[in-house]
């Protein structure tokens, strides 16, 4: 049975409205569709229709590794359903236009194909394939859409045409539109109920997964090892890749976030206060302070799992270059925390020693915790930091460091009575980095001194493979802030060996693994990259002579007539009226300063945009006016009196005679797109 007619192309597009496809929809609804038209069908033999069937076998192929390769699993799965319809074209087309008005099922299995040759064309079993198509089509509609009313009610009306080519013959009409109308209502006061229980069950699932999995860096907690028993077992992974800008190492410290206060084992952030920042013009330049003379680039890449998660920067960091991710806040303690961004960035911060990154010192950052305080008083006391200057204090207190205390991961069993910090400081004098740190801001608050925990990573290996700096999860290390001289500076009292007696931990497996890392950093720079080599552009033309082959091989196969009338011809349209408006060479001549207009971005936005780059203010105010008058021109069915259109000209010639020499600034938006 065949669908109606001008259900297939109205199915086609509903789809194509909400996949965001309507040019390709309605191609496809109006080669379909004009089959009823045409008076000629072709005699296609079983082995062309074979040649159809693996035609759209090789695109779902190629585009199932594209997506693939380019997509999450998620995303991937979600676009290959909306893609069907344009995969499947080449068959519904082939059978349209054919002579046998079906296609035998067995094409589409390959263990079949002998046996349907061999049964010949008396044994062929045809099928229509015109409503699972069409079934085809409203699933890619709805994989495409967001959940919006419009959707059910083009869905419903798709259904109800469908359904009324097939009604029985003793129906009222009334009656069965009442039966449907029921149906409908009811259906979708089900789906909004189960899409609201779906989201209740998502919500706290993803909760109770993200506690239970959590390995993201939370600026709010860093949960420590202090007083566990045992080894301390770090992976060897490679979580960042720093490149340094100019000559000279990078920033031997990359700090992800800070907390001032301690409730053993946890350093807490309380009260961090996080806002949101507004990126620049480009959407990728993101200032976190005023600009520091003399600043410091470093280049950093790492990965987002599930887009988000908080960066890495030095000490001192004002801004984030080339980091493209929807948000990006920062709170009062320096960290800074992204979400919707790509799987993998590459952003390069600036950083200078007097740049305020973290907020200025508050009474947090002096508290000692009631159970520490003993020890801590006793340990200050000898040292007799209150009486030191805060630099001599800070001195006293690495140097008390360095004499008589060592590196380990390893925890033996101590007293009950003493506390994990107080056997640190007065019996084992071992502990790895977060003893050290948690010790060393605890002393300088008893010193009067405002400190801060910081957690991030340490960077020091080169990789001659990569040619860069490699930061593995070993190297997560821990240190002390200090509030001295009216900013905030990096105290590590860790013994320096700590890097060396973890690189001796490596397995000698070790360089097959860094090779393996590297060859999965080069597929996700591709991957997440803006592919400028061309590769998936050149890729599809590979199809261009296949898709010739088939299509010179079906039209020299033998065309029946059939006897109707030829469709009256409609007169050709003329140029849409305000294509010719000169606005557009003043769009043109900004687009080659590099201050295109974005897609998505309205005239009267982009306007706005250009005169906030520099010098380009009075050039900006000068075109409010002219942008009246194109809109006039463009989209008033009455158009312009001579005199105005007289008017838009001279006016346009006077903008580009004033800005004809005009050099490109500073800072620059995107490339030209499209007119309006």
């Amino acid at each position: 049975m065949r669908p109606p007619a001008l259900l297939v192309g109205a199915a086609l597009l509903f789809w194509g409205w909400q996949a965001g496809l309507l040019l390709p929809a309605v191609a496809a609804a109006l080669l379909l569709e004009g089959a009823r038209l045409a008076r000629w069908r072709w005699e296609l033999s079983r082995g062309d229709f074979n040649r159809v069937s693996d035609l759209s076998s090789l695109v779902f192929v190629g585009i199932v590794v594209y997506l693939g390769a380019t997509r999450e699993a998620p995303r991937a799965l979600t676009l290959l359903v909306q893609w069907l319809p344009l995969i499947l074209l080449p068959l519904l087309a082939a059978q349209v236009y054919s002579t046998a008005g079906g296609v035998d099922p067995r094409i589409f299995f390959w263990s079949q194909r002998k046996r349907a040759e061999a049964d010949g064309d008396g044994e062929r079993r045809l099928v229509d394939l015109g409503y699972p198509y069409l079934a085809l089509v409203i699933l890619a509609a709805s994989a495409a859409n967001v959940r919006t009313g419009l959707f059910y009610a083009g869905l419903c009306a798709v259904a109800a045409w469908a359904l009324w080519a097939t009604r029985p013959r003793w129906a009222a009409p009334a009656g069965w539109a009442g039966l449907l109308l029921t149906a409908a209502v009811a259906g979708y006061g089900g789906q909004v109920g189960l899409h609201s229980l779906q989201r209740v069950i998502e919500a706290t699932a993803f909760e109770w997964v993200s506690e239970w999995i959590r390995r993201d860096t939370d600026p709010f907690r860093a949960s420590t090892a202090i007083g566990q028993l045992g080894t301390l077992k770090l992976s060897n992974r490679i979580v960042l890749r720093v490149l340094p800008e100019g000559p000279g190492p990078p920033p031997g410290l990359l700090r992800e976030a800070t907390y001032n206060i301690y409730s053993a084992p946890a350093w807490l952030a309380v009260d961090p206060g996080f806002s949101r920042i507004q990126s620049e013009a480009d959407g990728t330049t993101w200032k976190l302070g005023p600009a520091a003379p003399a600043p410091r680039k470093v280049t950093i890449a790492t990965a987002l799992r599930r887009g988000r998660g908080v960066l890495a920067l030095p000490g001192g960091a004002f801004e984030v270059q080339r980091l493209t991710v929807a948000r990006l806040e920062r709170n009062r303690l320096g960290a800074v925390k992204v979400d919707e961004g790509l799987g993998l960035v590459t952003y390069t911060a600036l950083a200078g020693a007097s740049a305020p990154l973290d907020g200025p010192p508050a009474n947090a950052d002096l508290l000692i915790p009631p159970r520490e305080a003993a020890v801590v008083s006793v340990v200050a006391g000898q040292l007799g930091l209150r009486s030191l200057p805060p630099r001599e204090a800070v001195s006293a207190v690495a140097d008390f460091f360095a004499r008589g205390f060592r590196y380990s991961t390893y925890l033996p069993g101590r007293e009950r009575a003493a506390s994990p910090l107080e056997e640190f400081l007065r019996r084992s004098r071992a502990g790895h980095c977060e003893y050290f740190a948690t010790a060393t801001v605890l002393l300088l608050r008893a010193a009067g001194i405002p400190a801060r925990y910081a957690t991030g990573f340490a960077v020091g290996e080169w990789s001659a493979l990569e040619q860069a700096y490699v930061v593995r999860q070993r190297h997560a290390h821990s240190w002390a802030l200090a509030w001295v001289g009216g900013a905030w500076r990096d105290v590590d009292t860790t013994p320096a060996v700590w890097a060396e007696e973890e690189a001796a931990r490596a397995a000698f497996w070790q360089p097959a693994a860094d090779l393996w890392a590297w060859g999965m950093y080069l597929f996700s720079r591709w991957r997440y990259g803006e592919r400028r080599d061309g590769l998936t552009g050149w890729l599809g033309w590979l199809l261009v002579p296949l898709v010739l082959l088939l299509a010179w091989r079906i039209y020299s196969r033998k065309r029946l007539t059939r006897s109707r009338p030829e469709p009256a011809a409609t007169p050709g349209r003329g140029p849409r009226a305000g294509q010719d408006s000169e606005f557009y060479l003043i769009e043109q001549r900004l687009g080659a300063l590099g201050l295109g207009r974005q897609e998505w971005e309205p005239l009267s936005r982009w306007i706005e945009r250009i005169g906030q780059a520099p010098d380009m203010s009075h050039a900006a105010g000068m075109l409010p006016p002219v942008l009246r008058l194109h809109y006039r021109y463009r989209f008033d069915p009455a158009g312009l009196p001579a005199e105005e259109r007289e008017q838009l000209r001279q006016d346009v010639a006077r903008w580009l005679e004033r800005h004809a020499t005009r050099k490109a600034p500073a800072e620059a938006g995107g490339p030209p797109r499209g007119t309006r």
